[in-house]
């Protein structure tokens, strides 16, 4: 029954306080109104100076090239980096550590070939298989090449 009795006393307290809630009220209303006499201005200010949105620039000449020419190219190149390395394995006047630099790019640029030939969809059939084994000739040949086939 205590708590019944304290109840009461709280409603009694909160009948009292409704008049400085009015207050309180009343000063709510005023923060209301300058907050929004504010925000109007804010908003007015904004559509005043707000520039309209730029478009998109063209770049002119800007051509992007397709993966399959970039596949082209990095294919001829190898081609003729093995071409120049089975020239150099002929030539008796050339060592073996001299090729070596070359071998070397000649694995990375496989690789790299390898890479972009992933990209390739299904209409590039036949330019992906070219490069795949141009890429895997070029990788057995420094495979070779560290194995020491060439040593006699």
């Amino acid at each position: 029954m205590i708590n019944i009795h304290n109840i009461n006393e709280i409603a009694q307290a909160l009948g009292g306080q409704s008049q400085t809630r009015q207050k309180s009220g009343e000063a709510a209303d005023a923060f209301d109104a300058v907050l929004n006499s504010a925000l109007n201005k804010t908003d007015s200010a904004e559509n005043a100076t707000a520039a309209d949105g730029l478009e998109e620039i063209a770049a002119p000449g800007f051509n992007l090239e397709p993966v399959s020419s970039i596949v082209t190219g990095k294919t001829d190149k190898l081609i003729g980096m093995l071409e120049s390395y089975a020239g150099q394995l002929e030539n008796p006047g050339v060592s073996l550590r001299q090729m070596e630099p070359v071998l070397e790019e000649i694995n990375a640029k496989a690789d790299a070939l390898l890479e972009k030939t992933k990209l390739l969809g299904e209409a590039d059939s036949g330019l992906k298989d070219i490069a795949t084994q141009t890429a895997v000739t070029a990788r057995t040949e420094y495979m070779k090449f560290q194995r020491g086939d060439y040593l006699s």
